[in-house]
């Protein structure tokens, strides 16, 4: 969908800059429209996280002990569903979108171009690398230890061995790693 997205409105646009600048911004907007909706439908409608973005990044918002609950045995729920009604949602979300509007958006318009010249020029690439490395090795060990840490290298290879070979997409996998969250269990209970 984000690459239909991309396509038809740059099919539109005849120069050269302006189809670029437009493609990126509609794939984007599509890839964050996608993502909001897979937090909010599974939690708005049901209470349970039934997407891989619910399963992961948002899981929170559906179980977080002692605030947030959901039991799985007796199958009642206590989260953010439970909690706020329709209207609800749709005030705090506009709310949101409106201080997105007023502070995120201008500070990233206006200092996004100098951060990035700023980081590109002054911070090599490996050290940006050997950064993201360390974050990932500090945050696998913290979880899980050195059984965490093998995990984390293991899908890290695999999932690069599926990219490399098999020409997988970096969001298909993605995708994966996030409902994991539920599928491993499920297809291990078998």
């Amino acid at each position: 969908m984000t690459v239909l997205m991309g396509e038809v409105v740059g099919s539109r646009v005849k120069q050269g800059y302006h189809r670029l600048t437009s493609v990126i911004a509609a794939r984007n907007g599509t890839t964050e429209s996608t993502y909001i909706a897979e937090a909010l439908i599974p939690l708005i409608a049901f209470g349970l996280p039934l997407s891989p973005v619910a399963a992961g990044p948002a899981a929170p918002l559906f179980n977080a002990p002692p605030v947030f609950t959901t039991d799985d045995g007796t199958g009642q729920i206590r989260n953010l569903s439970t909690a706020l009604t329709n209207w609800e949602f749709l005030l705090y979300g506009l709310g949101a979108v409106l201080i997105a509007a007023i502070i995120a958006y201008p500070f990233a318009m206006n200092f996004a171009h100098r951060a990035a010249t700023l980081v590109v020029r002054h911070v090599s690439h490996e050290a940006i690398i050997a950064t993201f490395t360390g974050l990932v090795v500090v945050i696998s060990v913290w979880e899980g230890g050195i059984l965490g840490l093998a995990v984390t290298l293991t899908v890290g290879l695999v999932g690069g061995l599926l990219s490399r070979a098999f020409k997988i997409h970096a969001g298909v996998l993605f995708m994966g790693y996030y409902v994991a969250v539920l599928s491993v269990p499920a297809i291990l209970a078998l």
